[in-house]
């Protein structure tokens, strides 16, 4: 029988970029971690036994844990790590100003030596500045080249409609194979050429997603909502709206927003927003902004349950979306479980890669290092 590949997600929150490899037969879970008690909760309940390690990257003892726990001959790193820096590694403040997160998942890059790795930002990364002077990727590329092992990379900007998503949303990844089984980069191009041939010309709109869920209305529905049948749909529950904000909701047609709420119904706060005093733009229209059916979701964003986040109540009730019907347009599974509060479910579901995109990955990866 034929080694399954091993693979470890860091910064795993939930699970979304877990669930792609997790799903396939030819990988290994071997561990996840994070720092958030929540998000392993949800993982724990939808990965059964599987090793989840709440640590802090950011802290030496956190970061010493996890390398024990990974020790040697590891296959495959996944993690989308935060930009923050941090300043607990050590006492030394002209240190630790120049390490993040990123650095410490570089750190694992380095003593761990993964055949192939993969990093998953917002696609402000590529511009971000690291605290060294450099971008983000610079700073990458200038670390693992200086990595004995040596690494062969590439930079990729993916939007998940391409893989057959209803949502606009684009992500940076940088995967990276490491030379001693990949002299050439062949390996590496054979991975890139697999993901791309994951894209799909079928343009899923808000409709295809999310019209057959149960009707909630505000302030209804459930963490465990029973319907008729006896089946049941999980964290399909309103946000509980005052009859201010249901007032005002009434008032914005589907593709409307703030400006569509007569003024006596607004606060100061909104009516200097749509006065412009905060500043011009397209802000204050998809404050308050409705949904259409016909059209793609824009970002899942971690703070859904602010009614600032962008546009996204639902196309008829006068609600913001249910954490379910934001995990649908995620292309979670409706197996899929959020422990947690709904503000923690919400950043949750925002936070995680797309399980459609995750498999894609995963299979991209599995085809290539599944025969070596």
């Amino acid at each position: 029988m034929r080694k399954r590949i091993k693979y470890v997600d860091l910064f795993a929150g939930c699970g979304g970029l877990s669930i792609g490899f997790h799903n396939d037969s030819r990988f290994n879970h071997l561990l996840a971690t994070d720092i958030w008690s929540q998000a392993k909760d949800t993982y724990e309940a939808n990965f059964g036994n599987a090793n989840y390690i709440l640590a802090d990257l950011g802290k030496k003892e956190g970061l010493d844990l996890i390398l024990k726990e990974i020790g040697s001959g590891l296959d495959v790193l996944i993690g989308g790590p935060p930009c923050k820096g941090f300043s607990t590694l050590n006492n030394s403040k002209e240190i630790s100003k120049y390490n993040t997160l990123v650095d410490q998942y570089l750190t694992v890059v380095e003593h761990a030596k993964p055949k192939v790795f993969l990093l998953e930002n917002v696609r402000g990364f590529k511009s971000k500045k690291h605290p060294s002077g450099v971008t983000y990727p610079e700073h990458v590329k200038n670390r693992i080249d200086t990595f004995s092992s040596g690494y062969n990379y590439c930079e990729l900007i993916l939007n998940a409609m391409e893989f057959g998503l209803a949502q606009n949303r684009i992500r940076y990844f940088f995967i990276a194979t490491s030379k001693k089984f990949d002299k050439t980069g062949s390996i590496l191009e054979e991975i890139v050429k697999n993901i791309e041939s994951g894209k799909t010309e079928q343009a899923l709109v808000l409709r295809d997603v999310i019209s057959d869920l149960p009707k909630v209305k505000v302030r209804s529905g459930a963490d465990i909502l029973e319907l008729p049948d006896g089946s049941h749909v999980f964290n399909h529950k309103s946000m509980n709206h005052s009859l201010a904000l249901e007032k005002r909701f009434k008032h914005v047609p589907v593709g409307g927003g703030l400006l569509d709420v007569p003024k006596r119904l607004l606060t100061e706060h909104l009516k200097k927003m749509v006065e412009g005093e905060y500043g011009s733009g397209g802000f204050a229209k998809n404050i308050y902004g409705r949904m259409e059916w016909d059209k793609p979701s824009g970002t899942i964003v971690a703070g859904m349950d602010k009614i600032t986040c962008g546009r996204f109540v639902h196309p008829e009730e006068d609600r913001l979306l249910t954490p379910r019907e934001c995990a649908r347009i995620q292309s979670f599974p409706d197996s899929f479980i959020f422990k947690g509060g709904m503000v923690s479910q919400y950043y949750q579901i925002g936070n995680a890669v797309p399980p459609k995109v995750a498999s894609i990955l995963a299979k991209a990866i599995g085809d290539i290092l599944a025969p070596i």
